[in-house]
């Protein structure tokens, strides 16, 4: 017997489709230019990265969506370790983040729309605006239609949009590397590979865990998953080696044709894009690159635009969040979450766009978004733990290998991974001019932090106030 929502049929993911969301939620061109700062030391903070964070990351996920495969995702699985408040403050901080996180992507997409019509739009901040809003509000009522259709274009974007241009940007910076050496933009050596030690440049390890941030999105689709329980891992196996393939070696590219001083954090891969191809002589190219970079942002926000609203759908069936913001449609989209970020996120592209350096703003908001996350990664660790202890019956089919001692080793290097990266976070990054003193840059972070966290304690305030009414 078929599925069936509101009376209609369901149609299943497959775990070809799975794994492209996976890779949709994650990967973006727009986080290229920030790791290709770090030259030939990007392979050694990714390959940190990924055994310290996002492999215990996807192993933590796979383990708890297979155990507990329904909708809800972050929230369901604090909820069954920790109860309910903890389980709503943690899906908060994932939807939190993505609202803080949208004026980074869109202006991204304004950046490279720019490239398309004339790259000197770049700096009108009228068009700028112009562009995110308008992106931001009809990616917002295309959420409005069924997960089918939502899911289906991330896929078929995420393909055409990163891995396509991704695939093209390394081919071509492969063919630079040799002459990117003796310019010196890069080094191949055991010294070079070696990650600094300085706290000003391991900052930027804050900004890698946030492009790697995004595993847990798929789960909130699980149920229309056919067989979660074997479909869901292998997707995340290979979305994993997916994105780091692309990650690490699209990172070298831009740094094999861009020196350091001159990389933009907003448009890096469209300059390597436009780099690259005057220096083939075929720069008519370059646009239709370009395009496909569109296709791939729009992907991402898509995936990034109705996941976190679902699980925080599910905190407020329960309770937390005034009625308002439990209306769906038809489809069983949270439409009105989905007005409430899309109206967040005019606000901070408003804040963002208008103020007097983009580039320091780009990289404030940047790192406040991926402490939110961590946060929310510390508490989903510490409840992978919890729920091996407290409920060791329920049925796993995949299990993180290695019994108690497995999962001490892979939660254990996971939050302590986020603490670290965490309080690194705080510190003012170097080569990028924030206007504001070391003290001032951590104070403004931990405001940042401060208000993002105020609404969830009032919720809960609120919620379990009532509960004591009502008992």
């Amino acid at each position: 017997m078929k599925k069936l929502i509101n009376g209609a049929p369901v149609k299943f993911l497959g775990m070809f489709t799975l794994s492209m969301l996976s890779v949709s939620a994650i990967i973006s061109l727009r986080n290229l230019p920030t790791t290709a700062l770090l030259g030939t030391q990007t392979i050694s903070f990714f390959v940190a990265a990924a055994v310290c964070f996002f492999i215990p990351v996807a192993l933590a996920c796979a383990e708890l969506a297979s155990g507990w495969p329904k909708e809800g995702g972050v929230y369901l699985w604090v909820e069954e370790a920790f109860g309910p408040h903890l389980g709503f403050l943690a899906v908060w901080l994932q939807w939190m983040e993505s609202v803080v996180w949208l004026p980074t992507i869109l202006s991204f997409i304004a950046a490279t729309t720019a490239y398309l019509i004339n790259p000197l739009l770049e700096t009108n901040k009228i068009f700028l605006v112009t562009i995110m809003l308008s992106v931001l509000w009809t990616t917002t009522f295309l959420n409005f239609k069924s997960l089918k259709t939502s899911s289906f274009l991330s896929a078929i974007g995420v393909i055409l949009g990163t891995l396509v241009p991704g695939l093209v940007l390394i081919i071509l910076g492969c063919t630079e590397m040799p002459a990117a050496q003796i310019k010196g933009y890069l080094q191949f050596s055991k010294e070079a590979l070696i990650p600094s030690s300085d706290l000003s440049a391991l900052v930027t390890f804050t900004a890698i865990l946030l492009g790697l941030c995004g595993m847990e999105i798929p789960a909130y689709h699980i149920k229309n998953v056919k067989n979660p329980k074997r479909d869901y891992p292998a997707a995340m196996f290979l979305a994993t080696l997916i994105i780091l393939i692309v990650y690490i070696l699209g990172s070298l590219a831009i740094a094999a044709v861009i020196p350091k001083e001159k990389i933009s954090l907003i448009s890096g891969p469209m300059q390597a894009f436009y780099l690259f191809f005057n220096t083939f002589g075929l720069s008519w190219t370059a646009p239709f690159l370009a395009a496909l970079t569109l296709i791939g942002s729009f992907a991402i926000l898509n995936t990034w635009i109705i996941g976190p609203s679902k699980g925080l759908l599910s905190s407020a069936k329960e309770g937390y969040m005034p009625k308002l913001f439990m209306r769906t449609n038809k489809a069983e989209s949270p439409v009105a979450l989905l007005y409430l970020q899309a109206i967040c996120g005019t606000f901070l592209i408003s804040l963002f766009v208008f103020n007097p350096n983009i580039q320091a703003a780009y990289w404030i908001i940047n790192t406040l978004a991926a402490q939110l996350y961590l946060v929310m990664y510390f508490i989903l660790f510490l409840a992978l733990i919890k729920l091996r202890y407290s409920q060791p019956n329920t049925e796993r089919p995949y299990k993180i290998p290695g019994g108690k001692m497995g999962v001490w080793l892979v939660g254990g290097l996971g939050a302590m991974t986020c603490l670290v990266a965490f309080l690194i976070g705080f510190v003012r990054p170097a080569g990028i001019d924030v206007h504001h003193t070391s003290i001032e840059y951590a104070l403004l972070l931990l405001a940042g932090i401060g208000i993002c966290c105020f609404p969830p304690i009032i919720f809960v305030w609120k919620a379990a106030k009532t509960r004591r009414l009502k008992g």
